[in-house]
């Protein structure tokens, strides 16, 4: 399979899943194979289960784990909802070849951008964009910035940029949000 590619979105607040997952169907062939939802205490399973539906998921964010996956006819998307400390994060994950190919990857970074501007603005703190990406959940932003690996995209991180962070980094202004781009990715918003 391809590498994932990940969005990660920090909230002081719950977003309704159905947002985000209309990206990913907005994206993706609405009539997906396969859909499950998993439940856990934590990423080591325990006490996991199934849901039937998304009817009672909104109420099941604040306490466990929810990773919702559909297969679609070129691989895998999903959704991860979890809470870490005061804040819940999002993962949309995409197992797709096509997102091997830089142009595709970078057009799914721009639409994801254009999306979160109409949709979620002002709802998510800091948004983190990468394949095979290693997010983990920090308040200190620093710490969250040198723990992570693999992100190509930071959208308002708020953080001092060094000359450390230029060298990998180039900052782009977009549509009211900074941006920080990996130099190594192609163009993006031309």
């Amino acid at each position: 399979m391809a590498e994932i590619v990940e969005i990660n979105l920090v909230c002081d607040e719950i977003i309704n899943h159905k947002i985000l997952l209309s990206f990913i169907n907005n994206k993706m062939p609405i009539n997906c194979r396969y859909n499950k939802i998993e439940v856990m205490d934590n990423w080591e399973y325990e006490n996991f289960y199934e849901l039937d539906s998304e009817e009672n998921l909104l109420q099941l964010v604040d306490k466990k784990i929810v990773c919702i996956t559909r297969k679609e006819k070129d691989g895998y998307v999903g959704l991860n909802i979890e809470k870490v400390e005061n804040v819940f994060c999002y993962t949309l994950w995409f197992n797709q070849e096509k997102y091997e190919l830089s142009n595709e990857y970078s057009k799914l970074i721009e639409r994801f951008v254009l999306f979160a501007k109409q949709e979620i603005d002002n709802k998510f703190n800091i948004c983190a964009i990468g394949k095979e990406v290693f997010f983990e959940y920090h308040s200190n932003k620093n710490k969250l910035f040198d723990a992570s690996h693999n992100i190509d995209v930071w959208i308002n991180l708020d953080i001092d940029i060094t000359d450390s962070i230029l060298k990998k980094y180039e900052r782009c202004d977009y549509d009211n949000c900074i941006i920080l781009k990996n130099r190594n990715i192609n163009k993006l918003f031309d």
